[in-house]
């Protein structure tokens, strides 16, 4: 890896974690999951309205000269 920093990151983050997990309730983290899990859906979602809008085709846009009267 490029930046030895973001691997040491990484795993501090995921020690914290599980260390945090550890004292917490079967239920709260099961709670803590599926948050997690409508947050990326709802992102999924964003994702694709925009990927939608990409793809439709685009509207020309003319020019049109105004003169005054």
């Amino acid at each position: 890896m490029k930046y030895k920093w973001v691997e040491y990151l990484a795993q501090a983050w995921d020690s914290f974690m599980e260390e945090m997990f550890s004292f917490i309730p079967e239920e709260t983290k099961e709670h803590i999951r599926n948050a997690r899990k409508e947050v990326l859906l709802a992102l999924k979602s964003v994702i694709e309205k925009r990927i939608e809008e990409l793809e439709k085709p685009k509207k020309e846009i003319k020019k049109v000269k105004v003169e005054k009267a």
